[in-house]
């Protein structure tokens, strides 16, 4: 796999960064902050929640930089911080949501139909009802467009459990679409 100068740029800043560069750190911001903020928001379809993991994002990377130890690992390490705090965020809405919708039930005689319809949303919407794992899996491979060489070294697991996980993962969402779409009829 060739190197790209944008990656060694960043390999180079990472170390500057661990040497307790303040300019570095300050670039090293401004370089990835419009890409995580963006992988959060492809999580949560909200800006300033997505902001606010961000945010958050950005101090444990800051607080755990120097335990990096590959620099080269830098992006994927940053995506999955980014991510987990997304999952977090994700579980807490959902628990958040299934008490406004018991209450809903217990205070209120009508349903209202669901009217969502859109593609993306049910597919989004499927995607979060998957296991953890399985939406890291589906991200990696298919929005970060990431090899199953480097998903294999990222998740420390070997080239033919990621294959193996990447298919369940595809298995499970469309088991999870054809269930959103029996719920609708």
């Amino acid at each position: 796999m060739e190197r790209k100068a944008e990656h060694i740029f960043d390999e180079l800043l990472i170390i500057r960064c661990q040497d307790k560069d303040d300019a570095a750190l300050k670039l090293l911001w401004k370089r990835w902050q419009p890409k995580l903020l963006k992988w959060a928001f492809d999580f949560i379809k909200d800006n300033d929640d997505a902001q606010e993991i961000a945010q958050e994002s950005w101090m444990s990377i800051f607080s755990n930089l120097n335990k990096l130890k590959d620099p080269s690992l830098f992006r994927f390490w940053a995506y999955k911080i980014v991510q987990r705090r997304a999952a977090d965020w994700i579980r807490k809405a959902q628990r958040s949501r299934k008490g406004m919708e018991e209450a809903k039930r217990t205070y209120s005689d009508i349903d209202t139909p669901d009217t969502q319809g859109d593609q993306v949303s049910e597919m989004l919407l499927a995607i979060h009802a998957l296991a953890e794992h399985h939406q890291q899996i589906l991200r990696l491979f298919y929005m970060e467009k990431t090899p199953i060489k480097v998903i294999s070294v990222l998740l420390d697991k070997p080239e033919g459990t990621i294959k193996s996980s990447l298919f369940h993962a595809r298995e499970q969402l469309k088991k999870q679409l054809k269930l959103n779409n029996h719920e609708k009829v």
